[in-house]
């Protein structure tokens, strides 16, 4: 309060020293007789009694000064601005037409604007114009942005900016009536038009500068959604925004914003994710810039007939002309900023290929500079990193983002100069999985016709259809050629290619692939082992390894898969000589009078991978057959013997229970195990400890462990505790809800904390959190002991894991039983398929 008081008695202290103001016009004072001085002090005598015969200099001083007051008041007083306002068009009224022809007030305006020839003696004159856009530049000030303000608070961005538009259109009507009122003294039509520009571009300037951030805002989002019909809006057009002063450099700079957000929008909201050819136009091999399809095309056209032609109108109208330069500009920056788009999403154009080819056919079109390559690189290294090479990708679907980059990459740029560029940090990171080699032999082996859909998205099936596809081998057939001189849609290679740069003849998935996996013996070691595992299946029909085996010759030589030839050979001669040997084995029949069948496939030691030998008791019958295949071989050929794997075989088994007969096919430790439960003829249930198996047996710990978990999941044999075992002879003598942990006499006893939990919701949720981390670690790390496990999920699962060593343990072994998983050599791992 102090502070106000301070200042208003300051403000009067002012105002009482420095009355006069300079835009004030001047007073009416009384009429004065000749020779008389016009609003002066009346004379002393001694002036009076001097001779009437003054100095004409003088009378014509003081007469054209007289006439230049008397001017200067009736035109000031005539066009002074109101002194207040209240609303927003209330600036007073303008004068009645009758007033405006005024004789006497024009005879004094022509005064004004041209003193130097009116009233030539006249010491003091002043220029109305100057005087007028002062009185303008206060008015404005004191009265006009203060009701902008007051405009710009109101409701709407629409109605704020209508009101000030209509605000700045009544002090416009104030300003330029003096304005036309000063005009009218001019003598020439030029000299009254320059008045009026200088007026107009002072005023403008005043408006211009002086925009306040309501206004600014409320025109940013008026513009920014009526962009297109900006030509009409609400009657507050560009036209409208000139006539008040509101089209200068600043609405120029904001229209230009608006305008290129409206292209960044329109690309992105038309664009994005969009890659479809809307003319289904294919991609041809000619130059990448004698061609513009799909959404280039499309984008083009729109900036041309709609962007274009929208910023000519606009420009138009504030007086400003658009070249067809201009236009062109446009359309490169447009394009332009749809490649940076496409840029940032090449990642998803690989993922969705080929369903994703025309965004590949926009990127060939105008990725055509070494720059533009090169940021196409950079960013598309960045987005892999980040959403690929990450262990929360399984190698299966790493091998699969990188065949759709070889094609993606292919269309985009034939050379695969640019491939090259980014592949090298997944090669890499490809080189670190243990299993990628496996998964990409194992898919050029497949059969996709042989596969249901849930299998074939288990495995790498891309491989064998481009293995299999008669256009894929033709261009193999070609590829041979250095030159093709009749290929009339040759380029040359890129500027950007390295010195030793051969152009590729096709996309060569396969090939690239391959190469990409590591050094060739590796690749040639994993091949034959999972040829060896292949061979010794019951696969009947070997076309398919023929097939792949004759590719990898191409690329590698035949000297680098003599083993392989030897592998082939030993199954076809394998089939030979087994018919002949089983042909000479003497009838066997087990203890129930059925007949043994026995068969072998006979393997060349020397050329087949190291495979360990698991040795172990086979039952009686089965070693007698065995000898006698032995004795058979011999006598055929001469100085070689026999050397038997037993654990890699297969068995059926036929076993006959009280209540049910299961025949199936396992594996040769199994059926050895559940032979040795055989007791003839005795009624009572068998049971035996592990201890006492094992020492039958002389089997594997592991080996013999997996075998119980086995029929254990079979209900064949139930745990009674104590690791002893019982064959349950019928069903009904496992209760609901019995478990292997069941004793026999009804007694439970849970040998592991998690078992005794089973029947929790929040235990299952946790057991299928573990199961799936287990996976994840033993499909990308490779197989792993138990210690191993556990340890690695105490150190990565969010919390820790809960459980101890026996828990975790009995949890494997139930993912064994149901095939889940393997244990061989005391490691788990995930079968191989």
């Amino acid at each position: 309060m102090a502070v106000s008081k301070f200042r208003a008695r300051k403000h009067k202290v002012l105002h009482s020293v420095f009355d006069a103001e300079i835009s004030q016009p001047t007073p009416l004072l009384p009429s004065t007789e000749p020779g008389e001085p016009f609003g002066g002090p009346p004379p002393p005598p001694s002036a009076l009694a001097t001779d009437a015969a003054a100095p004409r200099l003088h009378e014509g001083l003081m007469s054209d000064q007289v006439q230049w007051d008397r001017a200067w008041h009736v035109v000031t007083s005539r066009i002074q601005l109101p002194s207040s306002v209240a609303i927003e068009d209330s600036f007073g009224t303008l004068a009645p037409e009758s007033q405006e022809h005024d004789d006497v007030f024009n005879s004094a305006v022509a005064l004004l604007v041209d003193p130097r020839s009116t009233v030539p003696l006249a010491p003091h004159t002043e220029d109305i114009l100057s005087w007028h856009t002062h009185q303008v530049r206060q008015h404005f000030v004191n009265h006009v942005l203060p009701l902008l303000s007051a405009c710009s608070s109101q409701g709407s961005h629409d109605q704020a900016l209508l009101a000030s538009i209509r605000t700045l259109e009544a002090a416009h009507r104030q300003y330029l009536y003096g304005l036309s009122l000063i005009v009218r003294g001019y003598a020439s039509e030029s000299c009254a038009h320059h008045a009026m520009l200088r007026f107009r571009r002072d005023l403008h300037a005043i408006i211009g500068s002086s925009w306040t951030s309501g206004l600014q805002n409320a025109l940013r989002q008026v513009l920014s959604r009526l962009i297109v019909s900006i030509v009409c809006v609400d009657g507050a057009g560009p036209g409208s925004l000139q006539n008040v002063g509101l089209a200068g450099e600043k609405f120029q700079a904001l229209l230009a914003e608006i305008m290129d957000s409206c292209m960044q929008s329109h690309i992105y909201k038309t664009y994005h994710g969009v890659w479809s050819e809307p003319r289904g136009e294919v991609l041809t091999a000619v130059p990448a810039a004698a061609m513009l399809t799909g959404c280039m095309a499309d984008l083009r056209e729109w900036i041309e007939n709609r962007y274009g032609q929208l910023a000519v109108l606009v420009f138009n109208r504030l007086g400003l002309q658009v070249a067809y330069g201009d236009v062109e500009c446009w359309k490169e920056i447009g394009i332009g900023r749809l490649v940076s788009l496409r840029i940032q999403e090449l990642f998803d154009i690989v993922l969705r290929w080929p369903h994703s080819k025309g965004g590949a056919n926009d990127l060939r079109a105008a990725v055509t500079t070494p720059e533009r390559r090169l940021q196409l690189t950079d960013v598309f290294s960045a987005t892999l990193q980040k959403r690929l090479l990450n262990p929360g990708r399984s190698t299966l679907s790493i091998l699969q983002t990188y065949i759709s980059m070889i094609r993606t990459f292919h269309a985009l740029d034939p050379s695969k100069v640019l491939l090259d560029r980014v592949v090298q940090a997944l090669q890499l990171y490809l080189c670190q999985r243990d299993d990628a080699i496996r998964i990409v032999v194992t898919g050029l082996l497949s059969n996709p016709k042989d596969l249901s859909e849930e299998e074939s998205e288990k495995r790498l099936v891309e491989l064998a259809t481009i293995l299999n596809d008669p256009a894929q081998q033709q261009r193999r057939q070609i590829e041979g050629d250095d030159a093709d001189w009749n290929d009339m849609s040759w380029i040359p290679d890129p500027v950007d290619a390295g010195v030793n740069y051969k152009r590729p003849k096709n996309e060569d998935v396969i090939g690239t692939l391959i190469s990409a996996l590591g050094s060739q013996e590796i690749f040639i070691k994993e091949f034959q082992a999972i040829i060896a595992e292949r061979l010794l299946s019951n696969q009947t029909s070997y076309q398919q390894e023929l097939r792949v085996l004759g590719l990898l010759k191409r690329r590698f030589g035949e000297p680098a898969l003599q083993n392989c030839d030897v592998m082939m050979k030993d199954v076809q001669d394998s089939r030979r000589l087994d018919a002949i040997l089983a042909q000479r084995l003497e009838p066997t029949l087990d203890a129930d009078g059925h007949s043994l069948g026995f068969h072998s496939k006979i393997l060349s030691r020397l050329f087949w991978p190291s495979m360990p030998k698991e040795s172990f008791a086979v039952p009686k019958p089965v070693a007698a057959l065995q000898e006698q295949y032995a004795a058979g071989f011999e006598r055929v050929k001469n100085a070689r013997k026999l050397n038997w794997l037993d654990h890699l075989g297969l068995a059926t088994v036929h076993l006959e229970l009280e209540d049910r007969t299961i025949d199936m096919e396992c594996r040769t430790f199994e059926a050895a195990v559940i032979f040795a439960f055989d007791q003839g003829s005795e009624p009572a249930p068998v049971q035996k400890t592990f201890d006492e198996i094992w020492l039958q047996l002389t089997i594997d710990e592991d080996l013999l462990d997996a075998a119980l978990t086995f029929w254990q999941a079979q209900k064949v044999l139930k745990d009674i505790g104590d690791r002893t075992y019982i064959v349950m002879e019928r069903l009904d003598d496992e209760s609901p809800g019995d478990d292997p942990d069941t004793t026999f006499d009804g007694s439970r006893q849970p040998t592991s904390a998690h078992k005794a939990k089973g029947v929790s919701a929040q235990e299952q949720q946790r057991q299928a959190v573990y199961w799936q981390f287990v996976v994840g670690m033993l499909t990308n790390g490779g197989p792993k002991p138990l210690a191993g496990i556990l340890t690695m999920m105490k150190m990565l699962i969010p919390g820790g894991c809960t459980w101890s060593s026996e828990e975790l343990q009995q949890f494997m072994n139930e993912k064994v039983s149901e095939g889940n998983i393997e244990l061989v050599g005391g490691k788990y791992r995930i079968p191989k398929k």
